[in-house]
């Protein structure tokens, strides 16, 4: 009986701790210390995630050893370039030099006096009596000119008569 009673006592202790219990399981009326409060209903996204101070400076460190880098290639590609250029400009001073050598080579060889010493070394025989011919305008009309024949010629231009 002893188990009856014992039985019987939780009986009537478990109605009256049984609303106790599911007030104690709701968590909308009881509040909990333990957990920390809600903050207020955010976008999702809104907030970036948190960058700790190391990776910060490691990834600055990073950008700015890369730009060093770039900024030493760059340099060695223009000083690159400038020998270039160099090494064309003294070629180009050099093929300058040959062109104007022979330029007065030319302006030595075709000098009149010269030409007509070279051919007597040749053996030709210079003219004794040299003259020049007037210079013909192409704008002047040749109907000025007049033929006049000369003696034992006839001229194309003078009509023949019956």
């Amino acid at each position: 009986m002893a188990v009856l009673a014992t039985f019987s006592e939780r009986a009537r202790v478990a109605p009256a701790s049984a609303p106790q219990r599911a007030a104690a399981a709701d968590p909308a009326r009881v509040p909990d210390l333990d957990r920390q409060p809600r903050r207020a209903a955010e976008a999702p996204g809104a907030r970036g995630p948190r960058w700790s101070l190391p990776k910060t400076a490691t990834l600055a460190g990073v950008i700015i050893l890369v730009s060093l880098l770039m900024v030493v290639a760059a340099s060695a590609y223009l000083t690159q370039g400038q020998v270039s250029l160099t090494q064309m400009q003294g070629q180009l001073s050099s093929v300058l030099d040959q062109h104007h050598l022979l330029e007065d080579q030319v302006a030595r060889l075709s000098n009149p006096s010269s030409v007509v010493s070279q051919s007597q070394g040749h053996g030709l025989v210079a003219p004794t009596n040299v003259t020049d011919l007037n210079q013909v305008n192409p704008s002047v009309s040749s109907t000025t000119a007049s033929t006049v024949p000369t003696t034992g010629h006839s001229s194309a231009t003078t009509p023949s008569g019956p």
